[in-house]
């Protein structure tokens, strides 16, 4: 905290500016606004809030729900605040500096914890395909005691020890508890990075799916459960099946909040728009039009639909019947919708049947339950199609699955699409697919473990092969890159007339590019290295990323770079965060700080602005650090005002 000593205060690692949020603190601050009687001392008082709420309170350990070993663990986990961060790879990327795009390598419970900050209540459509529950081994690093070095572990990064699979074996007693645990944290994320109205849809087999319900009504609540969809996935075979043959796959999708979801109509589909020819300037607002008898052959026999339709003196009865009654017909023949024709020697009547309705929504666009098609084939033959072979991924999902959740959103055609088990990269194609088809401007965060690759295995032999052909290292995720680049040059390629942003940033998962005070034996040593609070080998660029998932700053902003009093300043989100990590001399400080004020006055960002410089950069060399701090704070106070200033901070 800034006092009279120290106006920019230096930020530790464990500082919780230094990490991605504090979610138990904003919980009981939400609750302390609903019922300030509740806290006292930073202290929720349960005995209290029963009191407030009275019958409302569900007393005694039998009450409905799910309930598992591991659950309350599992709660308290996803509740902890994540001290990594993501590191840049722009070797990795594609157009870097134009793609609003993200891909990042990482266990994705980390990752989403880093990503609350900058993304929480913004993304609109999530879409997640995570390891169904076979009875094989997890991968998903849920050590508690410390996930970051688990997951360093587990992809390589250092030596076996804390490394942890998860055993899942159906004889093991815990064979749903586990996947339950992986999952149970991962969804509460997914629940705060939903916009208001967005949407969230899990795909499942038979083996979870009862569970999976009863574990999104926990998170999500029952009352925004949208729907269970049976996806159709493959037709045919069962040769070697014994009993049932499982053409089927769920998913369930449920809303941040149902009230907020918009009504649900897809776009029109291109097939069936063929059909409607004719124009009709009097309702042009419900669109083209198609003609369809008024008759029907239905044997029902229902005497009020047989009457008599009058016409230019004649009237013209059914052969059997009309499918409207009687005042519907005369309605719409005194609007014009019907046409009337002579053919041979009797009269044909017909309807139009608009487009849209008279509330303007597109004939038929009510998405269905149940999803027929496309099957896993056409995944497999998009893969080839891309990649050449059909053994790098096992049943990828087809582009067309995650699309057809996509225009659930539809109209709207700007948003913020996720999927934290990437995969194949499905979801991200599909992503890019759709926007070519329409011209919208989607953009996708994927989240995929960099999963080791072992030859020696003979399902992963291929893949890994793939991977040395390539020059990459042996981890799904490098596969899930490759595909992204190959989709988006095709898409292109097949699409020049679109502007169409087919690149990707990519950030990879690693510790905070802060230290952590771990004094050893020789204590003189460590202090003078404590000076420095940045890891060795950390770039700008490192601190630049983690600064702004500190901040709560979106990836994929451009930012600005200006030299200043001959220092280097990076003014990011317009001017939401300003960063100067280079050395400041306290005869310099005065001039960077007009020079700062002057071009925050230029940007006039929206809200307060956040400053981060270098601790270890005032006065260095000299000894008169304290007066460059007070020096740069007192002008950047006294230009801008107390009002404009949300945080200063030395890194």
């Amino acid at each position: 905290m800034a006092d009279e000593t120290n106006p920019i205060p230096r930020i530790t690692r464990e500082d919780p500016a230094a990490h991605g949020g504090n979610v138990v603190g904003e919980s009981i601050a939400a609750l302390k606004a609903l019922f300030p009687a509740i806290v006292t001392d930073g202290k929720v008082d349960f005995d209290v809030l029963r009191q407030l709420l009275g019958e409302a309170v569900e007393e005694g350990a039998e009450r409905y729900g799910l309930s598992w070993k591991g659950k309350a663990r599992a709660r308290a986990f996803a509740l902890t605040p994540s001290l990594g961060t993501l590191r840049p790879a722009k070797a990795d990327s594609k157009d870097w500096d134009t793609t609003k795009n993200i891909v990042i390598e990482g266990d994705n419970l980390e990752v989403l914890k880093l990503l609350r900050k900058s993304y929480a209540g913004k993304v609109k459509i999530i879409y997640i395909d995570p390891p169904y529950n076979t009875g094989k081994d997890f991968v998903y690093p849920d050590n508690y005691t410390d996930s970051l070095a688990n997951y360093e572990a587990l992809t390589g990064q250092r030596g076996e020890d804390g490394a942890r699979l998860t055993s899942n074996k159906e004889s093991s007693g815990r064979f749903h508890t586990d996947w339950l645990n992986m999952m149970y944290p991962r969804l509460m994320m997914a629940l705060e990075l939903l916009r208001e109205d967005g949407l969230i849809f899990v795909a499942c087999n038979d083996s979870e799916q009862s569970n999976l319900q009863l574990l999104l009504d926990n998170v999500f609540g029952p009352d925004n459960f949208v729907s269970s969809i049976i996806w159709k996935k493959s037709y045919g075979g069962g040769a070697k099946v014994k009993r049932v043959v499982v053409h089927h796959e769920f998913v369930l999708c449920f809303a941040r909040n149902k009230v907020a979801v918009p009504q649900i109509d897809l776009p029109p589909d291109p097939g069936a728009l063929k059909y409607y020819k004719f124009q009709d300037d009097k309702y042009e607002f419900r669109g083209p039009y198609r003609l369809q008898p008024l008759a029907t052959t239905s044997n029902d026999e229902r005497e009020n639909l047989r009457y008599a339709i009058p016409w230019k003196g004649e009237d013209i009865w059914p052969e059997k019947q009309w499918q409207w009654e009687k005042s519907r017909t005369m309605t719409a023949l005194a609007d014009e919708r019907l046409v009337i024709e002579k053919r041979s020697d009797r009269w044909s009547v017909s309807y139009k049947q608009y487009l849209r309705d008279e509330e303007g929504v597109v004939r038929g666009s009510k998405p269905g339950s149940i999803m027929d098609g496309p099957y896993t084939q056409t995944g497999t033959a998009e893969i080839v199609d891309l990649m050449g072979d059909p053994k790098l991924f096992s049943f990828p999902k087809p582009v067309g699955v995650p699309a057809a959740f996509l225009n659930y959103a539809h109209p709207e055609q700007d948003f913020i699409a996720m999927d934290f088990f990437a995969g194949s990269g499905t979801t991200g194609h599909a992503v890019m697919a759709q926007n070519a088809a329409d011209g919208g401007n989607r953009r996708y965060i994927l989240v995929q473990l960099p999963e080791p690759l072992d030859p020696a295995k003979a399902e992963q032999k291929t893949a890994a092969d793939f991977c040395d052909k390539l020059g990459k290292p042996r981890t799904i995720a490098e596969l899930t890159k490759e595909r992204l680049r190959r989709a988006g040059d095709k898409l292109k390629a097949d699409r020049p007339d679109v502007q169409l942003d087919t690149g990707f940033r990519v950030y990879k998962l690693a510790t905070s590019n802060l230290k952590r005070w771990q004094p050893g034996n020789d204590f003189a040593a460590d202090l003078i290295d404590a000076t420095s609070n940045i890891l060795p080998g950390r770039s700008e660029d490192d601190l630049l990323v983690e600064l702004l998932l500190k901040t709560g700053i979106d990836l994929a902003l451009p930012g600005e770079t200006r030299s200043i009093a001959g220092r280097v300043v990076h003014s990011l989100g317009g001017g939401a965060l300003i960063v100067c990590l280079a050395d400041v001399p306290a005869i310099e400080a005065r001039a960077l700080g007009d020079g700062i004020a002057d071009w925050l006055n230029e940007l006039a960002p929206p809200a307060p602005t956040t400053f981060f410089f270098k601790d270890s950069g005032f006065d260095a060399g000299g000894n008169r650090a304290a007066e460059a701090r007070a020096n740069l704070a007192a002008t950047l106070r006294q230009r801008l005002g107390e009002e404009a200033i949300e945080k200063l901070g030395a890194i």
